[in-house]
């Protein structure tokens, strides 16, 4: 197994996942339309495929003559998020990869859903048999993509396994860089008490655990959640990312509820109207819902051992931001 496609292989997970591809000799091609945001692609040459996703047509073409498929395209959370969209894009869109991946016999498909088909979890830590409990259109869409995923395996016993990745951090993530910065800047302000958990991952860890779901013979039929093994409430990560910042800890709280109906409100307003709301209650579940998993059983079938602490993850974090200018 020598030659890999990967959808989203300009994005955040992607880029890193196509880098350490590369260096370890296998040949890429990517998938993915045009982004001006796009990461900085890795050192060295891969084909590029510049399409959509929903294109059955295109995607079959990408697959021709491929190995294996890491199927990563999604359309990421936003407050107002499109419903039709969002099922064109992370349902159809993972049906098209299916198809063409039995099509053209690849030998292994790595399929990215999310901790978030799991919603809030109550028992902690939560594990792939926690029940899903999606809260918003993202991860309600991720769930419908996972359970055709599971349906198409039943049906057709193409060698697919499944990657829920923990919340990522890490170089060229710009989506936590805003937390990190309004922490640094002193503009953080708690909505709540802080008491929800939260477990960052290192990206590093998470593309270790879609490698070992690339070539482990165990890891056929199975869905795993990877990423760090810490989780801490979110007032405990706020304190840890102002102390490697060297800053004051953010101190304002206000409460949570009168934003729930705030954001509630701004919906209602905005997405009507095509939108994206300045508030939302995506936004919101970030001090609501809990996020604490057990990476044990990618430990135990697939030997899987992350290698960055929570304070190592939050300080090389920093570290690459700074470089950059960012922080």
């Amino acid at each position: 197994m020598n030659k890999i496609l990967v959808t989203g292989g300009k994005g955040f997970l992607g880029s890193h996942i196509v880098a350490r591809l590369q260096q370890e000799g296998y040949q890429v091609r990517v998938l993915a339309r045009p982004r001006p945001d796009a990461a900085p692609s890795s050192n060295g040459s891969y084909e590029v495929i510049a399409a959509d996703i929903r294109d059955a047509d295109a995607v079959e073409q990408a697959m021709r003559g491929m190995d294996a498929v890491i199927h990563l395209v999604s359309n990421f959370r936003k407050g107002g998020s499109d419903k039709e969209d969002a099922y064109a894009v992370n349902v159809e869109g993972s049906q098209n990869v299916l198809r063409a991946a039995h099509k053209h016999h690849v030998q292994r498909v790595v399929h990215c859903s999310t901790i978030g088909v799991h919603g809030t979890v109550l028992s902690i830590p939560a594990n792939e048999t926690t029940p899903f409990n999606p809260t918003d259109l993202y991860q309600e869409t991720k769930l419908v993509a996972e359970r055709l995923v599971w349906k198409f395996y039943e049906k057709t016993q193409l060698p697919i396994t499944v990657i829920r990745p923990i919340s990522l951090i890490g170089p060229h993530d710009t989506r936590m860089l805003k937390l990190f910065r309004m922490i640094q800047q002193g503009r953080f302000i708690m909505m709540g008490q802080g008491d929800a958990f939260f477990q960052p991952a290192y990206i590093d860890d998470v593309v270790d655990g879609f490698m070992l779901a690339l070539t482990h013979p165990q890891a056929v039929g199975e869905a795993f959640i990877v990423g760090g093994e810490e989780y801490v409430p979110l007032r405990e990560l706020v304190t840890m990312i102002a102390e490697e910042l060297h800053v004051a800890p953010p101190k304002i709280r206000i409460p949570l509820e009168p934003m729930l109906i705030a954001a509630s409100l701004c919906e209602s307003v905005c997405v009507p109207l095509k939108i994206e709301p300045p508030l939302h209650r995506r936004r919101m579940s970030f001090f609501q819902n809990n996020r604490a998993f057990s990476v044990e059983k990618a430990r135990k079938l697939l030997g899987f051992e992350p290698q960055y602490n929570l304070r190592e993850a939050l300080r090389a974090t920093i570290r690459w931001y700074k470089e950059q200018n960012w922080l």
